[in-house]
């Protein structure tokens, strides 16, 4: 039986009037993450008013070598 582990990643936003992911470094975080393996299983926004987006959370899982 294959067993995982799992890691969880917050997303936060900058910025005061138009808040936005920085893609550019959350790309290169992701790759990094990719050449360790990990493999991103699913990602989920939090509002925190009218809708708005405050962070995106990144779930991450691979085949344990323990």
């Amino acid at each position: 039986m294959k067993k995982y582990e799992y890691k969880v990643i917050k997303t936060t936003q900058e910025g005061f009037w138009d808040p936005k992911v920085n893609d550019v470094d959350l790309t290169s975080k992701l790759n990094d993450l990719g050449q360790e393996g990990w493999e991103m299983v699913s990602a989920v926004e939090t509002n925190s008013y009218q809708g708005t987006t405050k962070e995106i959370v990144l779930f991450f899982k691979r085949e344990a070598t323990f």
